[in-house]
């Protein structure tokens, strides 16, 4: 597909509204990305600090010490990278469809950037063995 940008300043009334429906449409994309990432970012955390209790509360023979861990960060870093990739579309989209300005004060872009760096402190977190909680 090939790259273009439109200039609003050309436009009749019915695309700019056509435009803005776009936008609207990307945002509502964006809002399904951080809402399935949301969700994998609390099951990722959910389930190591469950496992994390059995393991420590006696069920050594049955997982090894990094199991919680793992499946904790693996979940994690699921729900956090294909967000990172959606802010990416949505900033690329909403910049070729010639929005200024006020992208970077959208709420769907700014809840999108606080539960990336939300994931991101937790992957952090699980890899350098950092406890908060």
């Amino acid at each position: 597909m090939e790259d273009f940008k439109i200039n609003p300043e050309e436009l009749k009334l019915s695309d700019k509204l056509a435009i803005e429906r776009t936008i609207q449409a990307e945002g509502r994309s964006l809002l399904a990305w951080m809402r399935t990432s949301l969700s994998l970012i609390g099951f990722g955390f959910t389930i190591y600090k469950s496992l994390q209790y059995l393991y420590e509360e006696g069920s050594k023979q049955l997982m090894r010490e990094q199991t919680p861990r793992n499946i904790g960060l693996f979940l994690i870093i699921t729900g956090t990278l294909p967000l990172l990739l959606a802010i990416i579309a949505y900033v690329k989209k909403v910049k070729q469809l010639g929005k200024k300005g006020s992208r970077f004060l959208d709420p769907n872009f700014l809840g999108a950037c606080v539960i990336f760096l939300f994931g991101s402190i937790l992957i952090l977190t699980l890899v350098f063995k950092i406890k908060f909680l």
